[in-house]
């Protein structure tokens, strides 16, 4: 649950370079749950009270430049049980005029699904060449997941029994790929990403929004 409900900046290693260095967009991913998750429930007595969403639900994102080299993003969904925060922190390190750029970026994300409850550090490499109307990106990325359930069981008709387990630690990896496209006149912007998980939680997903 925590490789899937990650917080995904969309964003490449080059700077916000936009009047403003601010931008304003909705998010929407789809994900492959990893069939081990609903193996692992199972096992914990929760078969069947779990759902995940099959339809991608829209998250806020928000992304400012703080100068040349530093940028900072936000983003939240809430929906029904589901409530999903998450933060980015991009340092660009390498940005020349010709070439590639590199950053180093650590994300955030805070997740409850139902009784699932997550918190994950993310730290990545990015590369990106920007061009006139197109950024595209690829990078690493390390996962430190830890987590918690909270939930009940009926065992009879009427009757149930709380369910805990606290202290779950994992990570997880990832390699994804991007490209960033803008119509510079009326600020419009669409990114979209794709991400080869090395847990099984594979994702492709786009950014709708505007940049100035």
């Amino acid at each position: 649950v925590g490789v899937a409900t990650a917080h995904r900046p969309f964003q490449p290693a080059t700077p916000l370079g936009v009047a403003l260095g601010l931008e304003a967009g909705l998010e929407f991913t789809l994900i492959k749950v990893p069939e081990t998750l609903f193996e692992e429930l199972e096992k914990m007595g929760l078969e069947g009270s779990f759902e995940v969403p099959t339809l991608p639900i829209p998250r806020l994102q928000l992304h400012k430049g703080l100068g040349p080299k530093l940028d900072v993003g936000l983003s939240y969904v809430g929906y029904q049980k589901y409530r999903l925060y998450g933060a980015d922190v991009k340092l660009v390190v390498y940005h020349p005029e010709e070439g590639p750029a590199f950053a180093l970026r650590l994300s955030y994300t805070q997740s409850k699904l139902d009784y699932v409850y997550t918190t994950s550090w993310s730290p990545q490499v990015v590369m990106s060449k920007e061009l006139h109307f197109a950024t595209p990106y690829m990078g690493l990325e390390y996962q430190v997941i830890s987590g918690k359930i909270e939930g009940s069981q009926e065992v009879l008709p009427g009757i149930s029994v709380p369910i805990k387990f606290d202290g779950i630690h994992s990570t997880g990896g990832s390699a994804f790929l991007g490209l960033g496209l803008r119509v510079p006149a009326l600020g419009f912007k669409i990114s979209v990403e794709g991400a080869y998980s090395f847990v099984g939680a594979h994702s492709l997903g786009a950014k709708l929004g505007l940049a100035w």
